[in-house]
């Protein structure tokens, strides 16, 4: 049984479905940037009219439409930028929010802009239109004196591990390496399970791992090296919460052919994606 509602796409609009794809959220959103999950306190992340807004597994709407939204630490604090022109235009020394689970404020902050917390520090934009930085208590660290915001990066010791909630990897039995610049499998003692013969492969999680043969040819295996499914994708990630995003559909790139040799794999923008189970059942209809 599935543990969350599963982002469902109907053509171009996104909702959520139960495990037998039945609808329990409506199909009205742009996109699901993040689906529901431990790390977003069972939330999800939406999009709707180039806007983002966390709602709940029942679909209600828990915080206001923003520009940007940063995922919630480990603290449960979430920060929303509502709207990037006040950013510029300095209109609104309002336009941050500190917000939990529940969409309520943790703290009130006046604020034009801020950035995600690193480190339990967050760089914020204050209205004299200088840089300063707080904690998550919402206090004022580092006071609003520069105008550069990388002198408060150095002020505050340059963070480089941010404070995402995110989750441990799951029954990682395998370890990917590589060679010549193909992918394999090692067990935990260092023998050689799968040779390096994959063109692009993720970590073993939950189980599982996003594998590919060639270019546009993507599929999950278990650590028996069983495929879980029959047929591939032009693209994917492993699975969370035993579901995983699939590139469904991608227009021709050609002449911007990129190939594996010393280049990233190249997803156009306008590809449609959708999600699969580890029945490899899809979740969208076009």
């Amino acid at each position: 049984m599935m543990k969350y509602p599963i982002p469902y796409r109907k053509i171009d609009k996104w909702g959520f479905s139960d495990a037998e794809k039945s609808i329990l959220i409506d199909c009205i959103y742009d996109d699901v940037i993040y689906p529901f999950s431990e790390e977003n306190f069972d939330l999800a992340l939406v999009k709707i009219a180039d806007k983002c807004c966390w709602i709940n597994t029942n679909g209600k709407q828990i915080s206001p439409l923003a520009d940007n939204v940063f995922l919630f630490t480990k603290k449960e604090i979430s920060v929303l930028i509502i709207d990037n022109k006040n950013v510029e235009e300095g209109q609104s020394i309002d336009n941050c929010l500190f917000i939990n689970r529940l969409g309520e404020s943790v703290f009130t902050l006046q604020a034009l802009t801020a950035d995600g917390f690193q480190d339990d520090r967050c760089i914020v934009y204050f209205p004299n239109h200088r840089y300063g930085a707080i904690n998550s208590k919402g206090e004022i660290v580092v006071e609003p004196k520069f105008d550069d915001l990388n002198a408060v990066w150095n002020e505050i010791g340059r963070p480089y591990s941010d404070d995402r909630n995110r989750k441990l990897m799951k029954n990682q039995e395998l370890i990917k390496f590589e060679k010549d610049r193909y992918f394999g499998f090692k067990d935990k003692n260092g023998n050689v399970i799968f040779k390096a013969s994959y063109f692009s492969a993720s970590e073993f999680d939950e189980g599982t791992s996003m594998v590919a043969k060639n270019s546009k040819a993507f599929y999950h295996i278990d650590s028996s090296g069983q495929r879980l499914y029959n047929k591939e994708y032009y693209f994917g990630f492993n699975y969370e919460y035993d579901i995983a995003k699939v590139v469904t559909d991608m227009p021709d790139v050609n002449p911007f052919v990129h190939e594996r040799w010393g280049v990233d794999y190249y997803i156009p923008g306008n590809s449609k994606w959708g999600y699969i189970d580890k029945k490899g059942q899809e979740f969208w209809e076009d």
